[in-house]
């Protein structure tokens, strides 16, 4: 029994990734772009400095990194690079779990325990493998699209302690037709004291204004970001000034961790600057301090491309040597020769966008290498807008067919190309501080043959255009000024008033309430996030201008995570706003627990049994699905000797159950359900499982194994906790047992 028992439980394994295996992070570091092919992963945490880094974040998991997160896409596959420190033959029996989840300092709260694939089936996407010295990659499905905020991840591999990516996955809800919306920001620096531009101070009446105001604005604007609808935002260099690596980074990662939507980066002349312990920097091979390594410590991956409908391509623009990265005033946009290399093997994507702290255009810039991009760029049937940061200020540069797009270059323009450079969020630059809110619209003919890429990115002007507030000429913004809208959530736990710019509650206080303030000279939709603690008859929203949107329960239905969706009215007047007269809109929502009223349950058809050896599909559905905002599938597990396990295996209203009843031969099943204002509960259902096969094939393990062995065949119902039988359930709710459509028992546990 035993033996046969652990060849099913593997092959129960590969059912939980049946979803065809589609990477969106199409390369990490310059990887290979093609499915199948073994690609490396350059080892950036080799030791190239004489100075030790302390306390990074970057350990066994080396992506998805904050810097690089891992789904970006509408498809639910989910790719983890990781090492183990000493060489072992590994497969993907030794990868006892992946778990999502968001951690805080009441503990963690965990969304969903996934299992890899097992891969010796042809159709089977999902894999492990080696890519480098003690690196390896694994692939497996997720099974449904959690809401769409900021999740860490945990790797289990057996015998090895459990590896943490902090804000490492994301899930938008995104379909290929429709816009992709980012953000667009450099120099998130928050150690100045830089108060030059009267557009981004509002009275002193941001955020930690006093005595700090760039940290101010800074923490506003990654409110704002988190309070959008964006899917992603790309960070484009100068994270640090590049005076206290280890402290600046460390203070960078920590901002970083407070954003609940994904961020992408590359890296700025000043992220990557080297010391070296002598003067002879020219002839000295090993720097005392290198940015580069800082970089990779901290934040993760350069040069790479990924899909969200489209391709994005991210580019370290500082790839020079050691030698020539130890002085900002000699550096300049420069690309190895492995990067170009790259880039000439995935010239036939179309690019919606590519993003570099450098451009590789203009007379200070320009070099041999930007010379070479251009050349890709331009050979593009569609060129992309490239978006860049380090000028430090907002301008368009336009480039009308025939135009040559950087001096002596002799590389022309065969259609309309955009170089656009953005303003910094903090520190020094040229007028005020800010951030770009970019859309892409992919549009086709009736044939759905992709025509262009509509763009927009500047905030009251239109495309191409250049204007600033003060100009009478073309007055208008380009981007929205930072500071100026933010919201803050505040509630009661047991150690007292807490307060968070960034998501609302704990999962400890059963009241939170969200202050929104305005003073944009326009109307801002708002996404609102709250932890709170598991609620009877879920909660209730005291606003009618929002709406809950989202909802998952944790997988101890201790914890729901809630979003909630909304718009604010603008503060000033776009007159008034440029004048600096300003004035603000604030709205206040506040979530607490519903009274007592009807409490939906699914309602699931399913076989009352199975027969294994029918060529039949057997498929389980949720009839009132459209009352849940999340339908999770299990199935209780015991392997060899061990406790039994109930595993996440699919997501959604209807699933097909013959592959898993073959696998597991398992009776007992449950759904995890979570409506949108957050009611959640589990319910269990039992299928009769026969094995009548007549082909010999197993016979001598016959006798080994017991289909009615399960643990909990023998449970008695009364024990189980149901819904209060004196409530009134409407057409959907039901007794804590119901007849389903196939004569189906369940139990509302």
């Amino acid at each position: 029994m035993t033996k046969r028992f652990s060849v099913i439980f593997l092959m129960f394994l590969s059912f939980l990734t049946l979803h065809v295996y589609s990477e969106s992070m199409l390369s990490i570091n310059r990887s290979s772009q093609k499915y199948g092919e073994r690609f490396t992963i350059e080892d950036y945490q080799q030791t190239m400095q004489t100075a030790g880094i302390h306390d990074y974040p970057i350990n066994g998991i080396l992506y998805p990194v904050i810097g690089f997160p891992s789904m970006v896409a509408d498809n639910t596959s989910l790719s983890v690079i990781f090492r183990l420190e000493h060489d072992v033959h590994f497969s993907v029996y030794e990868v006892e779990y992946v778990k999502i989840f968001r951690n805080d300092e009441n503990g963690r709260s965990e969304f969903l325990t996934l299992h890899p694939a097992y891969t010796h089936y042809e159709n089977f996407y999902q894999y492990v493998d080696r890519i480098g010295p003690d690196t390896w990659i694994l692939g497996i499905s997720v099974p449904l699209k959690l809401p769409e905020a900021g999740y860490d991840i945990a790797l289990k591999i057996r015998g090895e302690k459990e590896m943490i990516s902090r804000n490492a996955v994301f899930f938008p809800r995104y379909e290929y037709r429709d816009p992709a919306k980012f953000i667009v920001f450099s120099s998130p620096q928050t150690d100045g004291n830089d108060q030059s531009e009267d557009l981004n101070f509002n009275s002193g009446e941001y955020p930690r204004q006093n005595g700090d105001p760039q940290k101010g604005i800074v923490d506003a604007a990654f409110s704002q970001f988190n309070a959008g609808s964006s899917h992603f935002a790309v960070m484009l260099g100068d994270a640090v000034n590049g005076t206290d690596f280890n402290n600046e980074y460390s203070d960078f990662y920590d901002l970083a961790l407070n954003l609940e939507i994904p961020m992408f980066a590359v890296p700025g002349e000043r992220d990557v600057l080297t010391c070296f312990a002598s003067n002879d920097g020219g002839t000295t091979s090993l720097p005392e301090f290198d940015g580069l390594e800082y970089w990779s410590k901290f934040i993760g991956p350069t040069n790479n491309a990924f899909l969200l409908g489209r391709i994005y391509l991210l580019l370290n623009t500082s790839e020079g040597t050691a030698q020539k990265r130890a002085s900002e005033e000699t550096s300049g946009f420069e690309l190895q020769p492995e990067t170009l290399e790259w880039l000439e093997g995935v010239s036939n994507y179309e690019y919606a966008a590519v993003f570099g702290h450098f451009a590789p255009t203009g007379e200070t810039h320009s070099s041999e290498t930007g010379t070479e991009l251009l050349k890709i760029l331009t050979n593009k049937n569609y060129p992309p807008v490239y978006f860049s940061g380090h000028d430090q200020q907002d301008a368009v540069s336009v480039f009308d067919p025939g135009s040559e797009l950087a001096e002596n270059s002799g590389i022309f323009a065969n259609k309309k190309m955009e170089f656009v450079s953005t303003a910094p969020l903090s520190g020094s630059g040229k007028g005020y501080r800010g951030f770009r809110k970019v859309e892409v619209v992919s549009v086709e003919n009736s044939n759905a043959e992709f025509l262009y890429n509509d763009v927009s990115y500047n905030y009251t002007c239109g495309r191409y255009e250049n204007c600033q507030p003060d100009d009478p000429e073309k007055r208008g913004m380009q981007s929205v000024p930072a500071g100026n809208m933010w919201v803050k959530y505040s509630w009661e736990s047991g150690s007292g008033e807490k307060e968070s710019l960034f998501s609302g509650g704990d999962g400890s206080s059963e009241s939170v309430t969200a202050e929104i303030v305005n003073w944009l000279p326009t109307d801002e939709e708002v996404t609102l996030r709250f932890i709170m603690p598991a609620a009877k008859y879920g909660y209730t929203l005291d606003n009618p201008n929002f709406t809950f949107a989202d909802a998952v329960a944790s997988g101890d239905l201790s914890t729901v995570f809630l979003t909630v969706k909304g718009k604010i009215a603008a503060g000033s007047s776009l007159n008034d706003f440029y004048e600096k007269n300003f004035t603000k809109f604030t709205d206040y929502v506040t979530i607490s627990p519903s009274n007592a009223r009807e409490i939906p349950t699914p309602l699931v058809d399913f076989p009352e049994k199975i027969d294994v050896a029918e060529m039949m599909v057997h498929n389980v559905w949720v009839r009132n699905a459209f009352k849940f905002s999340s339908l999770i599938w299990q199935v209780q597990i015991q392997y060899m000797n061990s406790d039994p396990q109930i595993f996440d295996f699919a997501g959604g209203e209807e699933i097909e159950l013959d592959d898993i009843v073959q696998k597991t031969f398992s009776h007992n099943y449950y759904l995890r359900y979570t409506t949108p204002d957050g009611i959640s509960g589990r319910l269990e259902f039992t299928i009769e499982i026969e094995e009548n096969y007549d082909n010999g094939c197993c016979d001598s393990d016959d006798d080994e194994y017991d289909t009615d062995s399960d643990h909990n065949s023998d449970k008695d119902e009364s024990d189980t906790d149901s819904v209060d039988s004196g409530l009134y359930h409407g057409d959907d709710s039901g007794p804590s047992q119901e007849k389903s459509g196939s004569g189906c028992s369940m139990q509302v546990l």
